[in-house]
């Protein structure tokens, strides 16, 4: 989903420079900017799921650590 993103991210930046070289009239800068704030959008939504599945991730090991804690001090008692 990322490379999606990151190639309708680009297809933006082209089609906006295309419009303001007078290539390609017929795609405005209107969709230029729409195409790039929808990526922009896509860019950030996945970059956060991925920092919240690293910290996922954490709690569950910290869980599994204190589970090992726990029976480590229940054998030696």
């Amino acid at each position: 989903m990322a490379i999606w993103a990151l190639s309708l991210f680009v297809l933006g930046v082209l089609a906006l420079v295309f419009n303001l070289t007078n290539i390609f009239e017929w795609f405005t800068p209107i969709w230029a900017v729409i195409l790039m704030v929808i990526s922009l959008a896509m860019l950030t939504r996945i970059a956060s799921k991925e920092k919240e599945g690293e910290k996922e991730k954490l709690v569950e090991r910290i869980q599994e650590l204190e589970a090992q804690l726990k029976k480590g001090e229940g054998a030696k008692s």
